[in-house]
């Protein structure tokens, strides 16, 4: 993993803010009333790229690499 714990913490923490913005967006009118469909896509979309990058991160950190070469 090319992330480091804190990096990825912090990810986790950005995904999880975009979310609730998208949830706010959506829910803060009042019932049946319209929301910006586009502006809650692109967040939920926002997460959706953030998600893939850390599950697609397969590669071990350099950190990682140089503790196991040196054992």
């Amino acid at each position: 993993m090319q992330h480091t714990i804190d990096e990825l913490l912090r990810k986790i923490q950005a995904m999880q803010d975009i979310a609730m913005l998208a949830h706010r967006e959506k829910y803060r009118q009042a019932p049946g009333a319209e929301y910006n469909v586009a502006h809650v896509t692109h967040l939920v979309e926002q997460v959706q790229a953030m998600a893939g990058d850390i599950f697609n991160d397969k590669t071990k950190h350099p950190k990682l690499k140089a503790k196991m070469e040196n054992r």
